[in-house]
């Protein structure tokens, strides 16, 4: 009896250690230790299911990273946390390897090849994302490596409710010619170089790091091979540390945790965008950190509610700062480029308010717009590229993804157009309560001898271009893989549909609904999803629930046919 009792004690006190940092620690998703699964976390999503019996798997990322800016190439260590949450015993698990799609002899090379474009881009284009090793409890792993997908064989099942830590060294590669790639260096200048501007690189660091798939209940493991398009990943925390020369200065999805240390205040005045508000566009950027690659600097960031994590740096960065609702937006424009960015942390604040009020809050603590040669959108990180006001819409595109892609996590990869169709959405509305109806990027054209107009925002981001395939009656229906719209390369061609249609469908959603059944339905349906992975079927039953109408005629013909608008009143 006494054996029985010792056993009964030891089994409570190490219930109560393992679980000590969720009982005594307050849910604080900007600081360690991590707290996203904790009970006084409004976002997970076991306190706000979205219906009885939904699941859906945690991960919690401890990456420390040392990037070299003389081989352009990450090393790192991986400590992988994963819960399974589902009803399902899993015997192996998989990791997507994204940089591993940019390789001689990819799915994305042989793609190319059989739409005849493909020349010499992928010869002696670099490395992608090498596991140096993979093992858990101590034990090494075995692995089968296809292309973008890697298949990691448990040494013993993974039980339903149990959860396994992953120890992975690996190193990742940029490359400069990056053909499609966003993860890329590039030279920060591209004027006539000395010795201290010719060291001067530029990096952006995306879908860097060994990611695990997502299993869930509408497919199981969802492993599609990478070909350029769209993400899906689990939802959870990071703790990063980025190791880099000293005079880069860098930004990062989650709260910089030792701010005053890689950005004292001292540093922070030197490099701030109204410094250079006069500079003359391309002109050299000046050295404020001398480049020295033995002298390093670690900025360390803590993130929760997200499913993945990116980060950008280059020397020549210029901080802007603006404030809504207690939420910090950053602006990181090269010193080169500043003069055309002095308004962006301002009008990304407005961005951020125009989506809270009207589709629903942003729960993160920051959003940052960057100056880097792209346009593709991280939790609270884009990487954008442009000048006032011709990267207007693209601000209001990217950040308006941290809606439709980082708090409500579909599975774009299969449905691009629940991320981008939504988005685009987004771009016509937020631009349209900015700036007002006109857009204010498109050029004025004239019609007649002395008149001139300029477009509607709403026809410059989604009509016009809708319309152009209506017309010809080049209509796919939506509820169609990602893939499978036109070549699947890049984001022309049959492409677009994913971008335009669904942008016409919400628009007109508004038409039937009304302004304000419309946007309490579209509140519904984000504040129901948010932290969790919806399909089509899911947007479709949130709707109809919330509005309490009957719109199966309606997404039937939306999702399900290739018909073209065509409405009228009889």
């Amino acid at each position: 009896m006494k054996k029985i009792l010792f056993l009964f004690f030891l089994i409570v006190v190490t219930g109560i250690s393992q679980n000590i940092d969720s009982l005594n620690t307050t849910y604080d998703p900007l600081n360690k230790p991590n707290t996203y699964k904790n009970i006084d976390n409004p976002n997970y999503w076991k306190n706000k299911k979205p219906y009885e019996g939904y699941w859906q798997q945690d991960v919690y990322y401890e990456i420390k990273a040392e990037i070299n800016d003389l081989n352009n190439a990450i090393t790192a260590s991986q400590k992988l946390t994963y819960w399974n949450n589902s009803p399902d015993e899993l015997s192996v698990v998989y990791f997507h390897l994204y940089q591993n799609a940019f390789q001689e002899d990819s799915y994305y090379e042989n793609l190319k090849k059989v739409n005849n474009r493909v020349d010499e881009e992928f010869k002696g284009v670099g490395r992608g994302t090498e596991i140096l090793s993979i093992s858990s409890e101590g034990i090494n792993l075995k692995t089968e490596l296809d292309n973008t997908v890697l298949k990691v064989v448990l040494n013993k099942p993974l039980k339903s409710g149990e959860m396994i830590s992953f120890n992975i060294d690996f190193k990742t590669y940029f490359n400069k010619k990056p053909y499609g790639r966003r993860m890329k260096y590039y030279d920060s200048w591209d004027g006539k170089h000395d010795e201290e501007t010719k060291k001067l690189k530029h990096y952006n660091g995306v879908h860097w790091y060994p990611r695990i798939a997502v299993y869930d209940s509408k497919f199981g493991w969802t492993i599609d091979q990478h070909l350029v398009k769209e993400f899906y990943g689990n939802f959870g925390a990071f703790d990063v540390e980025l190791t880099f020369p000293s005079n880069y200065i860098v930004e990062a999805t989650g709260n910089m945790l030792n701010r005053n240390e890689v950005l004292p205040p001292s540093l922070r005045k030197k490099i701030d965008i109204r410094n250079f508000a006069n500079k003359p566009w391309n002109e050299k950027p000046s050295i404020i950190i001398p480049h020295n690659p033995k002298v390093k600097k670690t900025w360390k960031f803590h993130a929760e509610n997200v499913h993945d994590f990116a980060f950008t740096a280059d020397p020549t960065y210029r901080i802007g700062e603006s404030e809504w609702n207690g939420i910090k937006c950053y602006s990181l424009a090269q010193e080169h480029h500043a003069a055309g960015w002095q308004n962006a942390a301002d009008y990304t604040a407005k961005t951020i308010q125009v989506l809270s009020e009207d589709i629903g809050m942003y729960v993160y603590h920051k959003m940052i717009v960057t100056d880097a040669r792209d346009g593709m959108e991280y939790p609270m990180l884009t990487l954008d590229s442009g000048f006032d006001p011709y990267y207007r819409d693209l601000f209001v595109h990217e950040i308006g993804h941290n809606w439709f892609y980082g708090m409500v996590g579909s599975n774009e990869t299969y449905r691009a157009s629940l991320d981008e169709g939504f988005t685009q959405f987004l771009t016509a509305w937020g631009l349209n309560k900015i700036d007002g109806p006109y857009s204010s990027e498109a050029p004025k054209s004239r019609i007649f001898k002395n008149e001139e107009f300029k477009l509607l925002a709403i026809d410059e981001e989604i009509y016009n271009r809708y319309m152009k395939d209506a017309t010809i009656n080049n209509t796919p229906k939506l509820n169609t893989h990602s893939h499978d719209f036109g070549s699947a390369l890049h984001h022309g061609g049959g492409y677009r549909h994913v971008y335009y249609k669904p942008g016409v469908m919400l628009y007109n959603l508004q038409y039937v609904l009304g302004d304000d059944l419309f946007l309490k339905a579209m509140q519904d349906y984000f504040n129901t999803w948010k932290m969790c992975h919806p399909y089509f079927k899911d947007f479709r039953n949130s709707i109809i629930k919330s509005t309490k109408v009957d719109l199966n005629w309606f997404f039937d013909q939306w999702l399900e046919s290739t018909k073209g608008l065509d409405y009228s009143v009889s």
